[in-house]
């Protein structure tokens, strides 16, 4: 039997590319049982607790962690990725969390975690679309090049080179925000010595 909560909870499915929520569908007023009923009937597959995946859309593996793990913020490859500024899709997933967060759970699902300061934690949050067109939280543009200087030696020389490229080509940069970012975390000459090839 179709509910009255089926429209809502099949534009939420569609929006997050195939993943639902049990926390999204009492949001958007569903009960317990109401949901349950919702899951049973489009034959829904649990991911994990409280999150569930339609098995007719290919699976999002970034939407999906950002479900599972909502405070995980996708940095460095693969906010490069979500940038358009590498064509090479990250593996495995670079993440970065608190530094108090505790990453177990999120370690073993073989994501490559990068902890930070609290205070740049929050610094440069932006929210973009994945490929599947899922909404999900990475860094803007300018944080995920400081944080692709400071942490140079790890990273693929060919992709260092590409973004560093791919920034300094996009029309929407925005080096004073750069520069900001880079005096934060102490590494502005860093930048600067970059940026100046580059442009």
């Amino acid at each position: 039997m179709i509910t009255k909560y089926d429209k809502t909870l099949n534009s939420i499915l569609e929006a997050n590319a195939g993943i639902i929520t049990s926390a999204e569908a009492q949001k958007a007023g569903a009960t317990r049982p109401a949901f349950s009923d919702f899951v049973r009937r489009h034959g829904l597959e649990k991911a994990s607790r409280g999150v569930y995946l339609d098995p007719d859309f290919f699976p999002d593996e970034m939407a999906l962690l950002q479900k599972r793990f909502p405070k995980v913020v996708f940095s460095h490859e693969s906010a490069l990725y979500l940038h358009d500024l590498t064509d090479r899709e990250p593996m495995p997933i670079s993440v970065t969390v608190d530094s108090s967060y505790n990453a177990g759970p999120l370690k073993a699902q073989g994501a490559r975690i990068y902890y930070t300061k609290p205070e740049w934690y929050v610094m440069g949050l932006a929210e973009v679309k994945t490929p599947t067109g899922a909404k999900v939280r990475t860094y803007d543009k300018e944080r995920t090049i400081c944080d692709l200087i400071r942490k140079r030696a790890a990273i693929d020389p060919a992709v260092f080179r590409q973004a560093i490229r791919g920034y300094a080509r996009s029309k929407d940069k925005d080096l004073a925000r750069l520069s900001v970012y880079a005096r934060a975390m102490s590494i502005e000459s860093r930048v600067y010595e970059v940026m100046e090839v580059a442009l």
